[in-house]
């Protein structure tokens, strides 16, 4: 444990993305923190950053064995190392980093609920059945911690069925998008003219969902909408990006099972380049059943891209509708396809959609606001937990 009267440390705790964080990590250090971050992808974009970096096990499906050795991990590393602040995002650490740091004597712990997931936003049985056990283990690392909570839905739902007490809450829209260097990430004209050449899209209007190939994030709603969309308008190419949502064959037969219905949508896989995928997009689109707040919705907007997206929770909180994008109902696919053909039809409209985003993401959710709403958050809950 440092000397937290001089420089506190901040563990960013998170699975297989927590690199995107980076950006919101060092704007950290340059408020007076050290930081590292703890996740279960390789270290290759900490060590470039020089960012300490810790590996555990985790996976994204429920799988009681193995999310009790990432539990067993995570306490170990706490324990060993003792950071003075632990932060939790991602559905499964923001549940148990707060509980397991408390257990180790961790006096900072804050958690981010990114959105109520799987068990919220699916009607099977069997998110049916989980759900009293979800609402126990929110309980639970709501009174080890503060929240923070990603839109005003998730906060509200959180207090009305007392899964947090109020007061132990906060509303920090994203992690933060440092919106000038994305902008200076998309290539020259020659660059992006190069990538549509190289894949197929010249002449065409581009639709893309970037996105975890999952059935909640509406990607089968995408995929006939996209058919749809191609009967009125021919020239139209559609790109889906984003690595599968889970490990095991399911994903990979969910992608094949798509492919075969539809020649119209180009599976991309997952891509590092996504500020050149989105600049060469007319239309963003995020069907999806319910997010936390989507940072592709963010970056669309920094790179004045329009928007079709669904009514649910966190992607309203980024798209106004008629204003800077579309949004309609969720799993509906003719709706989908009708704002798409709508928008694909009027580039002035496009264009003003896209103006506005721009301004109203810098205003919104600029990195550095986010930077400093989470500083304030820590040394909160540094004091409290002493």
């Amino acid at each position: 444990m440092t000397d937290s009267t001089l420089r506190p440390t901040v563990w960013h705790i998170g699975g297989d993305d927590v690199h995107k964080r980076i950006p919101l990590l060092h704007a950290l250090k340059d408020r007076g923190f050290d930081v590292a971050a703890v996740g279960s992808e390789d270290d290759g974009e900490f060590q470039a950053q020089g960012i300490p970096y810790f590996h555990y096990n985790l996976k994204r499906k429920l799988t009681p064995w193995s999310d009790l050795r990432s539990c067993r991990e995570l306490s170990t590393l706490f324990k060993k190392q003792k950071p003075d602040i632990v932060h939790g995002f991602d559905p499964k650490p923001a549940i148990a980093t707060p509980i397991l740091a408390q257990r180790a004597g961790i006096p900072g712990r804050v958690r981010t609920i990114t959105g109520l997931g799987f068990v919220m936003a699916s009607d099977s049985l069997k998110a049916r059945v989980l759900r009293p056990v979800y609402r126990h283990l929110q309980r639970q690392a709501s009174a080890s911690s503060l929240t923070i909570f990603q839109n005003g839905d998730d906060r509200a739902y959180f207090l009305q069925n007392d899964l947090v007490e109020q007061g132990r809450e906060e509303l920090v829209l994203s992690s933060g998008v440092d919106v000038e260097k994305l902008r200076s990430e998309r290539p020259g004209t020659e660059q992006l003219a190069a990538m549509r050449r190289s894949l197929g899209l010249d002449g065409k209007l581009v639709v893309t969902m970037i996105s975890r190939i999952d059935e909640n994030k509406g990607v089968r709603e995408f995929v006939q909408a996209a058919d749809l969309v191609q009967r009125e308008i021919k020239n139209t190419a559609f790109l889906l990006v984003g690595p599968y949502a889970s490990e095991g064959k399911q994903a990979e037969q969910f992608v094949e099972q798509l492919r075969h219905q539809s020649e119209t949508v180009h599976y991309l896989g997952p891509r590092k380049d996504i500020p050149a995928i989105l600049s060469l997009s007319d239309i963003c689109a995020l069907p999806s059943y319910r997010e936390g707040l989507p940072r592709v919705l963010v970056e669309a907007g920094a790179l004045q891209v329009p928007c079709i997206t669904t009514d649910v929770p966190g992607c309203r909180d980024v798209i106004l509708d008629d204003w800077n994008g579309r949004l309609v109902p969720p799993r509906n696919s003719q709706a989908l396809a009708d704002a798409m053909i709508e928008l694909l039809s009027d580039q002035t409209r496009r264009t003003e959609m896209g103006q506005r985003s721009y301004q109203y993401v810098k205003e919104k959710f600029d990195l550095s606001s986010v930077a400093d709403a989470y500083a304030e958050i820590y040394f909160r809950a540094l004091a409290d937990g002493r």
